[in-house]
């Protein structure tokens, strides 16, 4: 008879697939983003307007964030840092229009803001004329006007140059009840408190001297 050999038995290694590689996991944005919403007194929408953000309530902070300029549907859109507590507002590059309403905006998770309605008054003016305590015209100076919102203090800047007889005036200015500060070059300090300004209007505060 044939005698058999004993043969080892061969392992068969079971074959390693490669691994599928899972889908990318995105870390959250940085950013939240808000639709303003801009507009006139009578709910027309305003071209060619941006929303901002500040960190301060007044309106010469300078933004951390501009949103692009509005179409004719009024929108801006804006995207602002999740981590920051900002104030949310419109803004009009020539000045002729400035924001009657803004939004505080806290720190967020989110990643957009509820849509937004900021409302534009047309700009306005002051007139007056300047006296010294001699009752002396303060002819062809440098003045500067800051306006102090009675709440939240320093609220827009504005300067301008007397004439010969004293005269000046500052603009464009926002509508609204402020304290005046006005400063000569010279350093003369006058205040004159709660003026209200309506939009669209030009208001003459006469002779504005030391008293």
């Amino acid at each position: 008879p044939v005698q058999e050999e004993n043969k080892p038995v061969e392992t068969i290694k079971p074959q390693t697939l490669p691994e599928t590689p899972g889908p990318e996991k995105k870390s959250p944005s940085p950013w939240v983003t808000g639709k303003i919403f801009i507009i006139d007194s009578t709910g027309k929408p305003l071209e060619n307007m941006a929303g901002v953000a500040t960190e301060k309530p007044n309106a010469f902070d300078e933004p951390i964030a501009r949103g692009n300029l509005s179409g004719p549907e009024g929108i801006s859109t804006i995207q602002i840092p999740k981590n920051k507590a900002v104030f949310i507002r419109a803004w009009d590059p020539i000045l002729h229009y400035f924001p009657n309403n803004y939004f505080e905006i806290a720190p967020t998770d989110a990643d957009y803001l509820e849509d937004m309605q900021v409302v534009m008054l047309e700009a306005s003016s002051i007139e007056l004329r300047l006296l010294d305590k001699d009752s002396q015209p303060i002819s062809n100076k440098s003045v500067g006007l800051m306006m102090f919102h009675p709440k939240l203090g320093p609220w827009w800047p504005c300067d301008s140059l007397t004439d010969e007889a004293g005269n000046t005036q500052f603009t464009p200015l926002p509508a609204g009840m402020y304290n005046l500060r006005i400063k000569t070059e010279n350093g003369m300090i006058l205040e004159i408190k709660e003026v209200k300004i309506p939009p669209h209007s030009s208001i003459n505060l006469g002779i504005v001297k030391p008293s």
